[in-house]
């Protein structure tokens, strides 16, 4: 089984709300010493909906420079105007993005036509690879399998997608749609605690936020399952378990995962972008248990 663990990295603010470039090149080597595949820059966990277009650009454009070609760079471009979308997308591609990966836009809801319609149209225009970005809990509205696949049928720059759904039977069904006839397009769940499950119903692996806090563990989750070794497979399944409980402590998860990163030691500053706060001392009290059993009782 060939699949990868891309990370969807966080961005370390300064007080000020500034990117700390020091503080994500330093992040960049970290994540991929550790060994995993790749990168997703300006993604939900990098807080993209909070940054002005050329802010993200800026990101988005450091990371390819920093990288030089060392490591896949997918850089969310997403915006709310599709000029913007599409102006981006071409921007990043021509300096040396290996995709871009876009997701649909909120607040308005969209039936299965308007998906269709606004992907349709940006993919047309986009001259590269693309990512579909699928998160209906933030956007509204959820890419059907039927309209992923009728879009893939038209578009050969529809490379893949990212599906954050957290019932696994939905990653499933565009597994069972797509494969079939596009072989090489790729599957990824947004969730960590559907990577096993998923890379073994024929999926490709995982864009998922805990390799932020602990990539070694993500790594091995690959290396696990290329080698088919489920005694390996099922200790790991079960401690990405247990770190979900830092997704029921603050919503959005963004906060958590960076008061972890810097627990560990990592490059990281609690602070987020407005209006998501740090977390409060209640809820560090909360995450205490897991921490202690993750990490702090094994030092």
């Amino acid at each position: 089984m060939k699949a990868k663990y891309i990370s969807p990295i966080l961005t370390s603010l300064n007080a000020d709300e500034t990117v700390n470039y020091e503080h994500m090149h330093k992040f960049y080597d970290q994540l991929i010493e550790a060994g995993i595949n790749g990168v997703l820059t300006g993604g939900s966990a990098g807080e993209f909906y909070a940054f002005s277009y050329d802010e993200i650009k800026e990101l988005i454009l450091d990371a390819i420079k920093y990288g030089k070609g060392r490591w896949e760079v997918i850089a969310g471009t997403g915006r709310m105007v599709k000029a913007e979308t599409i102006k981006l997308s071409n921007e990043v591609l021509a300096a040396g993005a290996d995709a871009v990966i876009i997701v649909g836009p909120y607040y308005s809801a969209c039936n299965q036509e308007d998906a269709f319609a606004y992907y349709d149209e940006i993919l047309s225009a986009i001259n590269g690879p693309v990512y579909l970005y699928n998160y209906g809990d933030r956007t509204g509205f959820d890419v059907s399998a039927e309209t992923l696949l009728r879009l893939r049928e038209k578009h050969d720059n529809l490379v893949g997608v990212k599906d954050t759904h957290p019932v696994l039977r939905h990653t499933q069904r565009y597994i069972q749609f797509l494969k079939p006839k596009f072989p090489d397009f790729k599957i990824y769940t947004g969730y960590d605690n559907n990577c096993i499950p998923s890379v073994i119903s024929g999926g490709d692996g995982c864009i998922g936020a805990l390799s932020n806090i602990d990539p070694q563990m993500c790594a091995n989750v690959i290396k696990s399952l290329d080698a088919e070794d489920l005694s390996a497979l099922k200790e790991l399944q079960r401690k990405i378990d247990a770190y979900f409980a830092f997704y029921e402590v603050h919503v959005p998860f963004n906060p958590v995962m960076k008061w972890a990163l810097k627990e560990l030691g990592g490059p990281m500053e609690e602070t987020c972008r407005t209006p998501i706060q740090v977390l409060t001392d209640a809820e560090k009290e909360k995450l205490a248990p897991v921490a202690d059993a993750l990490w702090r009782n094994k030092k």
